[in-house]
């Protein structure tokens, strides 16, 4: 084989392929696929709600944008989008709303913008159902007089278990 030879270097010329595989190409690989949207654009594979498990009630944004576990219907104040990041990492967001962050008294808040949201730790404990861990090694759970959303519990448990439902 010749020393000079490089495997991965941009080809020369025009390659042709056989007629099978012309429609292969096109079908896998389009010529113009468009431009990929950013995390935070509208992408409706990501919305989703959100349902404690204990509670048996949707996840809300209340009028005070803190989140509470009190919603029996999923309205607009109950939609949200997970945005992935590395590690298991997940920022959350309200539908057409602010980003959820954990405030100085550890409790959720949907108050702020893209830099300020809070990196949450998701696990998955069972099917569609996860717990989310703050950077302050504590995991959200539902507070039981106010069904307020705080993360305090030192280790996951019923009360901070959520079902993840994909909304179309």
């Amino acid at each position: 084989m010749d020393k000079n030879f490089d495997i991965n270097r941009e080809p020369n010329g025009v390659i042709v392929y056989p007629q099978w595989m012309e429609d292969f190409i096109k079908h896998y690989f389009p010529q113009n696929p468009g431009k990929p949207k950013k995390p935070n654009e509208d992408n409706d594979k990501l919305k989703v709600n959100i349902k404690s498990i204990v509670e048996d009630e949707f996840v809300v944004v209340g009028d005070d944008d803190y989140l509470y576990a009190t919603g029996r219907k999923v309205n607009q104040n109950g939609i949200f989008r997970i945005i992935m990041l590395d590690d298991n990492e997940v920022k959350i967001r309200q539908a057409g709303g602010d980003f959820i962050r954990v405030d100085n008294r550890d409790f959720l808040v949907a108050d702020t913008d893209r830099k300020g949201a809070t990196k949450f730790k998701m696990y998955k404990i069972a099917d569609k159902e996860y717990v989310l861990q703050a950077p302050n090694g504590y995991y959200v759970r539902v507070r039981d007089n106010d069904k307020r959303l705080v993360a305090r519990a030192e280790n996951p448990g019923n009360r901070t278990r959520f079902k993840f439902r994909e909304v179309k």
